[in-house]
Parts: structure tokens; sequence; C-alpha cells
């Protein structure tokens, strides 16, 4: 069963949204992505398209087709999954209309931080940009500010 709105559960009235920087919201929102494609592709040349095993691959769609839970990626393939997700967005207009894709992109600018810095480093490019638009008298738009939002939602480890 192909269930429409996973990945974006409580996006209806009155329910609060998902946190769009947790890794269980962008993976359902990227294997939605790999499922639409998958119907288009085998699944080796999807496999091949991401950089991923094509069993990694199955068990993916195939949990989410099944509505089932996602199994978690390896680490290697997650960074490969966001970044084939990230190359298939640039090209679409609008691309940071989603704040899945915001907070993937936010943290793909610092993914050269180590992993213990790149929350703090995100904070600190959105407050940046927020001043950008201020300082120029451009209304902040909406996608920067879901992503501030959800920053600052997040609690620091040891605070």
């Amino acid at each position: 069963m192909n269930r429409a709105n996973q990945g974006q559960v409580g996006q209806h009235e009155g329910a609060q949204a998902p946190n769009p920087l947790s890794e269980r919201v962008q993976l359902a929102q990227i294997v939605a992505r790999l499922a639409a494609r998958r119907k288009l592709a085998s699944v080796r040349v999807v496999a091949r398209e991401v950089g991923i095993s094509k069993s990694a691959l199955d068990g993916l769609v195939t949990a989410y087709n099944e509505g089932r839970p996602m199994p978690q990626p390896h680490p290697k393939n997650w960074e490969k999954l966001k970044a084939w997700y990230l190359a298939q967005k640039q090209n679409e207009p609008d691309a940071t209309d989603s704040p899945v894709d915001s907070a993937l992109l936010a943290l793909h600018f610092v993914a050269d931080f180590p992993e213990a810095e790149q929350r703090a480093a995100a904070r600190d490019s959105i407050d940046l940009w927020k001043e950008f638009y201020e300082r120029h008298g451009r209304p902040v738009p909406a996608w920067l500010v879901r992503l501030s939002r959800a920053l600052e939602m997040e609690v620091e480890p040891g605070e």
C-alpha cells in the first residue's frame, strides 16, 4: 500500500508538524522520492543512481510501500541517500518549500563540520541568513522561519 502522506504525518489541521531535522522524517521523504523513482526504473538502475546496493534500496522501498517502519540505513548509505535526494531537488523550482528539504540543505552546508558541531553550525548559518534578509529590508522566507523554529526546539547536549 502506498501512503501518500507518509513522512507528512501531523501535517493536517490542528496537529503539530513533525520535526524536519529528524532523520526519521527526512528518511521518509527521501524514500518517498525513491519509491516514485522506482516506479519508473528498475531497482538495479535506481540503486546505481543512488550508489547503494539494490537490496538496501529494495528494503527501503518495500517498507515504504507496505507502510512498515523504515529500516535505518548504514551511515554511508544515509549520506548517499541524502546526496542523491538533494541532487534530484536542486533542479526543481521552490526546492526549499518543504521544511524537510530545508533541513537537509542546511545540514548539507555544514556536513564538513564534526558531527557534534553540526547543529550549532546550522543554527549559526540560519541566524546569519535571517540577519541578511532583515538587514536588506526583505521578509524572512517561510522556509527559513520554519527551520529556525525547528532548531530552537532542539536541545543541545548538556543543556
